[in-house]
């Protein structure tokens, strides 16, 4: 019997032995010069102000959720602390409370928008994945903003799943992946 499972390409892994491991999915928004991006997160963030790279991404991986670390020509700043009246008003209320706290949906639904006046596009953000330097490298020669992120939690994408809730895009990016090059089935049907 022919089924949809013909027709899909699924990778299997005993989790058990290779357990998931998600990365983070960098933002850079190009145009936005780093100094503005500060200046307008002041009036809904806590700005903490680094000498480098290096001492902004050890705060970020201390810091409780949300943070961001945003990065670029001049600095490194780490956004703690939003306002729970502005953060509140902005998420949407037909998602649940875990979706809602997760650090991809507020970045869509409070910081691009609400904060700094833009949609999270194809357009307007570029995506970088896992490469820190590479994602400040690329807000520096596009004249923009690096958006850093924690990558998310398992436990919280699968309570999302679970819930019939999908994550914002660009939220995940598993591992184990398999290798380029490996043939996993034919495409041929008898």
């Amino acid at each position: 019997m022919v089924g949809p499972w013909d027709f899909g390409l699924a990778l299997l892994v005993d989790s058990t032995a290779y357990p998931p491991n998600l990365q983070a999915i960098h933002r850079v928004i190009p145009g936005l010069p780093l100094a503005e991006a500060v200046a307008k997160a002041k009036g809904a963030w806590r700005v903490h102000d680094f000498g480098d790279l290096a001492q902004g991404l050890a705060a970020l991986k201390e810091a409780a959720e949300p943070a961001f670390l945003l990065a670029g020509e001049g600095g490194t700043h780490l956004l703690t602390n939003p306002d729970p009246v502005q953060l509140a008003r902005a998420m949407p209320p037909d998602h649940s409370d875990r979706w809602n706290s997760l650090n991809t949906s507020i970045l869509t639904e409070f910081v691009l928008p609400k904060v700094w006046g833009m949609r999270d596009d194809e357009q307007a953000v570029r995506i970088v994945h896992h490469d820190t330097d590479a994602a400040v490298r690329l807000a520096i020669r596009t004249g923009g903003t690096a958006v850093l992120l924690k990558p998310l939690a398992v436990d919280d994408v699968l309570a999302v799943a679970a819930g019939g809730e999908r994550v914002p895009r660009k939220s995940t990016s598993f591992g184990p992946k398999p290798r380029t090059g490996l043939v996993l089935r034919t495409f041929a049907i008898d």
